[in-house]
């Protein structure tokens, strides 16, 4: 077993109600070490409770859509360990649709015009290293999620 498998059965010998609970993987953030960090912290940290992804990226890489109720060990950009999150909701939506209530749980912007500023960029480089066509039509899966357990 690795390092994930091993903080994930850890935390659910902690209590007897967790025997059964909906285990979908690890999850991490950013797509370089910097960013990864800092979105990991803010996450740790109680202030990003969301995140948005390209419904292509999925289909590329033949992963399954996230299932609100499900739960996955936080990783860090080494793939270590470093909380527990529960998805609270999960939304597929146009990007250009996605509204200020969604992206506002993201925790990074102060303005839904920011928050898109930021996310043209982000979406045009997943989109370079990933093989989509980045647009403002493309469908996103919106998450929002609960951090229940940190370290």
């Amino acid at each position: 077993m690795g390092k994930v498998e091993d903080y994930w059965n850890d935390f659910v010998r902690e209590s007897p109600d967790r025997k059964n609970l909906p285990y979908a993987g690890e999850m991490s953030f950013g797509i370089d070490e910097q960013m990864a960090v800092e979105l990991t912290a803010m996450v740790l940290s109680g202030k990003k409770r969301g995140t948005t992804s390209a419904l292509e990226a999925y289909k590329i890489d033949n992963e399954p859509l996230p299932k609100a109720g499900t739960y996955c060990v936080l990783t860090d950009w080494n793939g270590n360990p470093c909380g527990i999150i529960q998805e609270v909701s999960v939304e597929i939506v146009p990007y250009n649709q996605v509204p200020w209530s969604m992206a506002e749980k993201e925790g990074e912007d102060e303005s839904l015009e920011s928050w898109r500023a930021n996310h043209d960029d982000f979406f045009q480089e997943d989109a370079d290293i990933m093989g989509y066509e980045f647009n403002p039509d493309m469908l996103v899966v919106f998450e929002e999620f609960r951090l229940v357990k940190k370290g």
